[in-house]
């Protein structure tokens, strides 16, 4: 069709019907090399994440509007489910429907945890090696994700203080790993503060099984994280972070899991170099110490901002468990990548 056919045609289009859509989306890729302890190095071309979605709102009058988002995860590299296929689902990811106003905002869908949307400030790193990883805000959390049927609500902020409140339910129906009347619910409560270079997040959130067979480790458990930061003026980012889980292992026994990590960012012009520190306590079952079930991660890596919208990096990480968990079968993990990332 003549381009002025089409500009013309699009001229014509009332204003309403396209000004509150907007597409956008991030494709985040790279070439890693891991090593695990025992094993071959492997070469990998991996997706960290990449994504493609639609927004749009419109407005009710009187400060309010509606809200709505479908979001689809892609993939750069075919995942291994013998189809070779690398589409995902339609409204895999943060996919839902609400109200925003005055008093905050409210949706409900396929919906972002805290810990996804607000924290992991702690780990910067793009990857899908684990060593290259936070294991604190990766791995080892049960959150960093969404909650595929949920009501979320979201403060306005107050002298910089926010909250976050949101009630998950019967989050492993179509799971075939779990009966189908479990109704497993999760509550969350998440809180923020951000004054000038300062940010402060804290998240808890509970696992409750309502019917069925519960999986013991899982029911009546607890998951809560704190992250602080600050942004100095002359380049330099800190954040520290601190997590701890409780619940009960297969045996029924009370378990504890706790955490900690540090990371260090300063920009130099276009460069970033990061550094992160993850340490990983004994385990506790039933108050007492699990010797040497713990871990130590480093990883060390700089970006270059290409662009506004295009960043490239290297990162190399190691990630170190202690010897329980080696013997339980878990290796140690060496891994270098090369990181290209580009939003629209």
């Amino acid at each position: 069709m003549n381009k002025k056919l089409i500009a013309l045609a699009l001229a014509a289009l009332p204003a309403a019907a396209m000004a509150d859509v907007t597409l956008y989306g991030t494709l985040k890729g790279g070439f890693e090399n891991v090593k695990n302890d025992g094993e071959k190095r492997v070469n990998n071309v991996a997706d960290f994440g990449s994504r493609i979605g639609f927004k749009g709102n419109e407005d009710l009058g009187n400060g309010l509007k509606a809200i709505w988002q479908v979001e689809t995860g892609l993939r750069l590299d075919a995942p291994n489910d013998g189809t070779g296929s690398s589409s995902g689902r339609l409204g895999s990811r943060n996919t839902f429907i609400g109200l925003q106003g005055d008093f905050g905002k409210v949706r409900l869908g396929n919906v972002s945890d805290y810990a996804d949307s607000d924290m992991a400030i702690v780990n910067p790193w793009e990857s899908e090696a684990d060593a290259l990883q936070l294991a604190i805000a990766n791995t080892n959390t049960p959150l960093d994700t969404r909650l595929k049927n949920s009501v979320r609500y979201d403060s306005p902020k107050f002298a910089g203080f926010d909250f976050t409140l949101q009630y998950g339910v019967n989050e492993d129906r179509n799971n075939p790993a779990y009966a189908p009347d479990t109704n497993r619910d999760v509550k969350l409560v998440g809180l923020g503060y951000e004054n000038g270079g300062l940010t402060a997040k804290y998240v808890y959130a509970r696992w409750d099984y309502k019917n069925g067979d519960a999986v013991a480790e899982l029911d009546n458990y607890y998951y809560q994280r704190v992250e602080a930061g600050y942004n100095f003026d002359f380049g330099l980012g800190l954040v520290g972070a601190y997590a701890q889980q409780n619940g009960k292992d297969v045996l029924n026994n009370k378990a504890k899991i706790r955490e900690a990590a540090l990371t260090a960012t300063y920009g130099v012009g276009a460069f970033t170099p990061k550094f992160s520190y993850g340490h990983g306590f004994d385990s506790k079952v039933n108050g007492e110490d699990l010797n040497n079930s713990g871990y130590k991660q480093y990883i060390v890596g700089v970006d270059y901002a290409l662009s506004k919208r295009t960043t490239a990096g290297v990162s190399y990480g190691k990630l170190d468990y202690d010897t329980a968990v080696n013997e339980a079968g878990v290796p140690d993990q060496r891994a270098f990548g090369v990181q290209m990332i580009h939003k629209f």
